[in-house]
């Protein structure tokens, strides 16, 4: 007589489904991964199985790392951290670096070293870096096509001169200087020396984005007749935006004054304040950030 007792235990479906997940090849999951936050391949992700987590640590998963309304939250020595974390990541190969809110030159100098060959596009609004702390960055980032540098007061023409010297490739440049806060809304001061600088160092600029303050119809007219591949030139203090159109064989630039589009993302992103309403840039973070130095 056979006594033998059958104790299988029936798998769940959920079970079923984490195993095919398990099984699914490093190369798909990093596909997928990639198009988490920051923070969920940070954070989450990594805490699912050995194969998530090994996925999160693939340069892969790091070549488009956009932290700018984290970094709208949080203090310098989180931002700081965040950067070095992400760049180490990357393994010198991240493509697109967007942050804001830089205290200072620190993570520009960390950039600098790390000699980031692969880095197309580098957004840093609203920071407080310095024109020479930029300058030895750009130095290092010849293959940059788009750079936000709108609302970093300290940066001067030099640094665009330096950008158009040595980003032979750039197509497109944010230098948005408007100040925004929630009682009044001022422009910026004509700069010629900006101008002139972004005419004479960017002939292949395609997009462009001042503050028509910034910009008199002299300096229009030299950013237009010496960047002759512009095709888009945004004014946000009025939500201008000006087309380039040459279908009759001329050049003639059309003025579209409600640009839905950059209304609806102004509208809908934070204010850049000169300075947060509780007075301090240097405040504690209400988001919990040990996963920046726990994890590695």
């Amino acid at each position: 007589m056979d006594y033998s007792v059958n104790f299988e235990i029936p798998v769940t479906q959920n079970e079923q489904n984490m195993v095919r997940w398990a099984e699914v090849p490093p190369d798909v999951l990093v596909e997928v991964f990639k198009r988490f936050s920051v923070e969920d391949r940070l954070r989450t992700i990594p805490q699912v199985c050995q194969a998530w987590r090994n996925a999160t640590l693939d340069p892969g998963c790091w070549h488009v790392v956009d932290v700018k309304e984290w970094c709208m939250h949080h203090s310098g020595e989180f931002i700081d951290r965040m950067i070095r974390l992400v760049v180490e990541r990357s393994r010198g190969a991240i493509r697109e670096l967007h942050v804001a809110n830089l205290e200072s030159d620190a993570s520009l100098q960390f950039l600098a070293q790390s000699r980031l060959s692969s880095l197309k596009a580098l957004s840093i609004p609203s920071s407080d870096v310095t024109d020479s702390g930029l300058c030895e960055l750009i130095r290092t980032l010849p293959t940059l096509e788009h750079v936000d540098i709108s609302k970093c007061s300290s940066v001067k023409s030099r640094a665009l001169e330096v950008l158009g010297q040595t980003c032979k490739s750039l197509t497109r440049l944010d230098r948005v200087m408007w100040t925004v806060s929630p009682y009044r809304r001022t422009r910026g001061s004509s700069d010629d020396s900006e101008a002139l600088a972004i005419a004479e160092h960017m002939p292949k600029l395609k997009h462009l984005e001042m503050s028509s303050g910034w910009l008199s119809d002299s300096n229009y007219t030299a950013v237009l007749e010496k960047c002759p591949d512009l095709d888009i030139l945004e004014t946000n203090s009025d939500s201008e935006t000006c087309y380039r159109s040459d279908s009759d064989g001329r050049d003639d630039y059309d003025w579209d004054d409600g640009h839905e589009e950059y209304q609806e993302s102004f509208l809908d992103s934070p204010p850049f304040l000169d300075s947060p309403p509780w007075g301090t840039r240097n405040w504690t973070p209400f988001l919990d950030c040990s996963y920046l130095y726990d994890y590695h």
